[in-house]
């Protein structure tokens, strides 16, 4: 098993070091995480405005950051007595990277590509 120092180096998007491609698309696999991560596109905010857009206690909602900050997907920054969330776009342009690229290799290899199946008739 590779260290997070490890992971982080295998992944690295627009000049930003960012954690491994598994552990950010774990990240966004659990519907609420997605939920943190769609309304952090939009700015910062703190904790207990994420709170508020899902029903769970603010400690769940504190784990769930604690997993997109481990991702790498998110920073925080306190200020005063608030926990402000922003997102990373360095792990957001990993993904990227990695989606078009397996989307132009699978436009340039069409000789890889199965036949259609046939159609066939209704009795």
């Amino acid at each position: 098993m590779r260290s997070r120092r490890e992971r982080r180096r295998a992944c690295r998007g627009a000049g930003v070091v960012v954690a491994g491609l598994d552990e950010i698309l774990n990240a966004v696999a659990d519907g609420t995480r997605r939920a943190i991560v769609q309304r952090l596109a939009h700015g910062p905010a703190t904790t207990g405005q994420l709170a508020e857009l899902v029903p769970m206690s603010r400690p769940a909602v504190s784990q769930h950051i604690k997993v997109l900050q481990e991702a790498g997907l998110l920073r925080t920054t306190l200020i005063g007595r608030h926990r402000w969330h922003q997102l990373d776009t360095g792990a957001l342009a990993a993904v990227e990277n990695w989606a078009h690229r397996i989307a132009q290799i699978a436009r340039t290899a069409p000789e890889l590509r199965l036949p259609a199946a046939p159609d066939k008739e209704k009795p």
